[in-house]
C-alpha cells in the first residue's frame, strides 16, 4: 500500500490541534500551500524535515517502515538507537527551558541576598 504523506501530516496537525494558520506559520508557507501539503502522495525531503521539527513526529520513520520496497537495491546505514527521536528533543528542550528558568530565578534571589549583606556590611 503506498503511502499518502499528506493525509499523515494533515493528522499530526489535526492531532496536536494546531491551525492550519499556525501551522503554515510555523513552517514558513502560505495557507493554500499547506492544504495542498495535505493533498501530496510525495513530499519534499527539506520540506518533510522542516513539517517533523514543527510537529515533532518523525515522519521519515513512516518510509522506513514501509515494507514493500526490495531491499536489495537499497543501501543500509547504520542507525543510533540511542539517538532521539524529534519528540525526545522536544521533551528534552522543556525540561532544560524549565531549569534554565529555574537557574535565572536562582540567580535573581542570590543577587538579593548579595545586595542585603553589602547594605548590612556598610551600616
Amino acid at each position: 500500500m503506498a503511502i499518502h504523506i499528506g493525509k499523515k501530516i494533515k493528522e499530526e496537525v489535526q492531532q496536536k490541534g494546531i491551525s492550519v494558520s499556525a501551522f503554515a506559520k510555523k513552517i514558513n508557507r502560505s495557507r493554500n500551500v499547506v492544504y495542498d501539503i495535505f493533498e501530496r502522495e510525495s513530499i519534499d525531503t527539506d520540506l518533510l524535515n522542516k513539517i517533523s521539527k514543527v510537529l515533532s513526529c518523525d515522519f521519515f520513520s513512516v518510509y522506513s517502515s514501509q515494507k514493500e520496497y526490495n531491499t536489495d537495491a537499497v543501501k543500509s546505514f547504520h542507525i543510533h538507537e540511542n539517538s532521539p527521536g524529534y519528540g525526545k528533543l522536544a521533551e528534552d528542550i522543556k525540561i532544560l527551558q524549565q531549569q534554565n528558568q529555574a537557574l535565572i530565578n536562582e540567580v535573581a534571589y542570590l543577587k538579593k541576598i548579595i545586595a542585603l549583606l553589602e547594605n548590612k556590611k556598610k551600616k
